[in-house]
């Protein structure tokens, strides 16, 4: 009599998943803050300060010309104590400057960190898209080769031309819209509203 042996499953093979590399931010992205947070206070409470200051030399002044017009002091002496506060309140507006300066500079940056933050968001998200139709499609990488970009030649001068009759042209198919155009678009908007609000900063600055 023969015995059959029975064969013994093969145990399934462990599929390894390939780590990815961790996406790296590029370093145009990277920034640091210029002003840190006791700065920014001391600029804040400085500026109070020297606001009511520059408040009442100007109250001072208005008082110098008034005792002038009415008599009481000569115009040698009007000018006299004019030159002596004014003096201060060129020290004083110099100092309140700086301390708008720092402010502007935090707000400005706040701004850009904002800006960064949500870039880079779209920025992960959109390039986590593109490696995975890559790899859904088994397409791989090549090498981009930088191209510096030539200055724009001087435009030719323009020659007076007349236009010719306006042709009747036919309507183009619309183009039914994918994900990928929604997506781009949004992250237009976003970009083009952080770029306004950028803009208005500066203006206020």
């Amino acid at each position: 009599m023969f015995f059959l042996k029975r064969r013994k499953p093969k145990a399934p093979k462990a599929v390894v998943k390939e780590e990815e590399a961790p996406f790296e931010i590029p370093a145009i992205l990277r920034f640091e803050r210029s002003v840190g947070t006791e700065e920014i206070k001391r600029a804040e409470s400085e500026l109070r300060v020297l606001s009511v200051e520059r408040e009442a030399l100007g109250e001072v002044l208005t008082r110098i010309f008034e005792a002038a017009a009415s008599g009481r002091i000569t115009s040698e002496e009007r000018d006299k104590l004019i030159a002596k506060y004014k003096e201060q309140l060129s020290r004083l507006d110099s100092t309140i400057q700086h301390s708008e300066r720092i402010l502007s500079l935090h707000k400005l940056e706040e701004a850009r960190a904002e800006l960064i933050k949500m870039f880079q968001t779209k920025f992960v998200e959109i390039n986590s898209k593109i490696e995975e139709i890559r790899k859904k499609l088994g397409l791989e990488v090549k090498a981009a080769a930088e191209v510096p970009i030539a200055p724009a030649p001087p435009a030719p001068p323009k020659k007076e031309v007349k236009p010719p009759p306006p042709k009747k042209e036919a309507a183009e198919p619309v183009r039914r819209r994918s994900k990928a155009d929604e997506e781009l678009e949004r992250l237009r908007e976003d970009l083009q509203k952080e770029l306004e609000k950028l803009e208005q900063m500066e203006l206020e600055v």
